[in-house]
């Protein structure tokens, strides 16, 4: 397998590699199959980085698997969660480690992110496979999701709204707030504030502000709805999301400069606010790690899911294809199982 635009039909599978020409195959499978958050054509693409090389796996049955290869590291890693019924997941991705372990790009490890069934399903199945080894958990995501239904905060009732009232009131009390469109604002403007929130954050939090510039240069295309904070006369938060499936919003863009006070409360409750407006059962607010996930604990989310970030390397294979006599060992133990 070559490192540019194909589509080969190799065996039991399909590889599509021009997903921009391809695109209708690959949001086929996304709405056959998705089952994550994740699964949208642009928030596929706009995640790969300039030298990534994006690759799709249809399998014969229909389900597949999201991908990229990063020549310079010369990882894989598949995008979000297998394209697949709960019971095939495993087997796919066997299949998917199969092909590429003993394709012709050099591959030091593939990079995963499953929720805690996925995962659970994937170790037991290699603890009796013995040609791959999962490695520990690099990071851990705590996603909540909000039932707009039952959610409260757009009347901010009862007592465990009190802080976020007073916040809310006396936000705007004291500044002026607009909500506009990226059509009335600077793409220039709209990057630097991308660029002056990364470098005000100072927790541990993994970012990826690659993929918000890249929905910002492409104008927030394939985006349901974005939403421009300007307070004062400045941008000072942006929100965007996507419907990837029926009834259930992904905000997978919520950003707050730290210029003003309590702006991060804002943005996200006008946030939460405009989708129930909008008659939006469930909003899932993407994942986060452990700082994030208390902030997020604010806006009273209804429940909570994980997802898990690792690595699976082979036992057999090194980074020139040569074979090597890895022993075999329980991969529950070395990936820290929980």
């Amino acid at each position: 397998m070559r490192c540019h635009d194909l589509v080969v039909v190799w065996g039991i599978m399909e590889i599509i590699s021009d997903i921009e020409k391809d695109r209708a195959r690959v949001e086929s499978l996304i709405q056959a199959y998705g089952c994550a958050a994740e699964h949208q054509y642009y928030c596929y693409t706009y995640n790969i980085e300039p030298w990534e090389k994006p690759f799709v796996f249809i399998f014969a049955d229909g389900t597949g698997i999201l991908a990229k290869y990063d020549p310079r590291s010369s990882e894989w890693t598949i995008f979000s969660e297998i394209l697949a019924p709960p019971e095939k997941k495993t087997e796919r991705l066997l299949t998917f480690l199969n092909h590429v372990f003993a394709g012709n790009l050099p591959v030091k490890k593939v990079w995963v992110e499953l929720e805690s069934q996925t995962r659970k399903a994937v170790l037991e199945t290699l603890r009796t496979h013995h040609s791959y080894k999962a490695n520990k958990i690099n990071y851990t995501l705590t996603w909540p999701v909000f039932d707009l239904l039952e959610w409260t905060g757009d009347t901010f009732e009862g007592k465990d709204w009190k802080d976020m009232r007073y916040y809310w009131n006396k936000y705007f009390r004291e500044h002026h707030v607009e909500f506009v469109s990226a059509l009335d604002v600077s793409t220039e403007e709209l990057l630097q504030v991308v660029d002056t929130w990364k470098a005000q954050r100072t927790t541990g939090d993994k970012t990826f502000a690659h993929y918000y510039r890249h929905a910002i240069v492409h104008g927030f295309k394939g985006f349901d709805y974005h939403r421009i904070m300007r307070v004062d006369g400045k941008v000072q938060a942006i929100t965007a999301g996507f419907f990837p499936r029926d009834g259930y919003y992904y905000s997978s863009i919520g950003i707050a400069l730290r210029d003003i006070d309590r702006t991060g409360e804002i943005a996200n409750i006008d946030d939460l606010r405009f989708l129930k407006s909008r008659n939006v059962r469930i909003a899932d607010f993407g994942g986060g790690e452990k700082t994030l996930t208390t902030f997020k604990k604010k806006f009273r989310p209804t429940r909570y899911y994980k997802t898990h970030i690792f690595s699976i390397v082979s036992r057999t294979v090194n980074t020139t294809g040569k074979t090597t006599n890895t022993k075999a060992e329980d991969p529950s133990v070395r990936d820290g199982a929980h």
